[in-house]
């Protein structure tokens, strides 16, 4: 499961190479079925003058396993304890376990003007307060990674 998390945070950070003229969204999207897991990533990248200002990444990860979903709770706290919680300036993490269904979605929506990068390398997002390029550059690459973007 890490690696796959750390491979939408790759993309995401891919991604964010990125920048457009007036406020404009990006929305990319990827569905993945790995090692007993059905895991959907979206991620919205909102441009204004040229400068991404905010990037909002979703992972919304369902069991398809029973070895997973026999192991729900060591699972769900595994996730809990790689993506905590955040109090610092420009990020928000937003968690829910669905023990029922064998659910866990992940949101973490970072307002790129208030976010540091010290903090955001917490997240393995370094270098997003910093994002150049451009929105066509950006769906280019997202689209290499293996995301439908529109």
């Amino acid at each position: 499961m890490k690696k796959i998390a750390l491979f939408g945070f790759a993309c995401l950070s891919c991604l964010l190479l990125a920048g457009c003229g007036s406020e404009k969204v990006l929305t990319c999207s990827m569905t993945q079925e790995q090692s007993g897991l059905n895991m959907e990533q979206i991620v919205d990248v909102t441009f204004s003058d040229d400068k991404v200002t905010n990037v909002k990444m979703t992972v919304d990860s369902d069991a398809t396993d029973d070895t997973i979903k026999d192991n729900w709770d060591t699972f769900a706290s595994m996730l809990d304890q790689q993506f905590p919680d955040s109090d610092k300036e420009g990020i928000k993490v937003t968690k829910e376990n669905n023990k029922d269904k064998h659910n866990y979605k992940i949101v973490i929506d970072v307002d790129v003007t208030k976010a540091n990068d010290d903090d955001l390398a917490e997240y393995s997002l370094s270098g997003l307060a910093d994002a150049e390029g451009t929105y066509d550059s950006v769906k280019e690459q997202a689209e290499k990674s293996g995301f439908t973007c529109k």
